[in-house]
């Protein structure tokens, strides 16, 4: 998988969620154990593994902090990876794009919420 797939992977992550959160909404019911460990643990493994093919895509080294800090921290240490492993150029760039990712993330949850109230049946 490409780093480019993994993002689309989570935006397709965000979509069934939010069709997932508006579906059990509607029916009153709450979300299964299952879905919300899987959800959670691919919501925490996605980023990590993008970072991670970002990272030997681009020859960074990947210090055990930075792992840490991605991993733990994820809203605060992908942007500082993104701004020490790009150029000088680039740097404003990537953070801006990943920006854009961000509010394409959320875009892509309420698409599904919606999607799934319009759905027929």
């Amino acid at each position: 998988m490409t780093p480019k797939n993994t993002l689309w992977a989570l935006l397709a992550l965000m979509l069934a969620s939010g069709m997932a959160k508006a579906l059990y909404a509607a029916a009153h019911m709450q979300m299964p154990a299952w879905w919300i460990l899987l959800t959670a643990f691919l919501l925490n493994f996605l980023p990590y593994y993008w970072y991670r093919q970002d990272s030997e895509a681009r020859m960074f080294r990947r210090s055990r902090w930075m792992n840490t800090f991605v991993v733990g921290i994820g809203p605060v240490g992908i942007p500082v990876y993104l701004f020490r492993s790009r150029e000088k150029g680039r740097r404003l760039r990537s953070l801006a794009r990943m920006s854009g990712f961000v509010l394409a993330m959320m875009g892509a949850t309420i698409v599904g919420a919606i999607a799934f109230f319009v759905m027929p049946g």
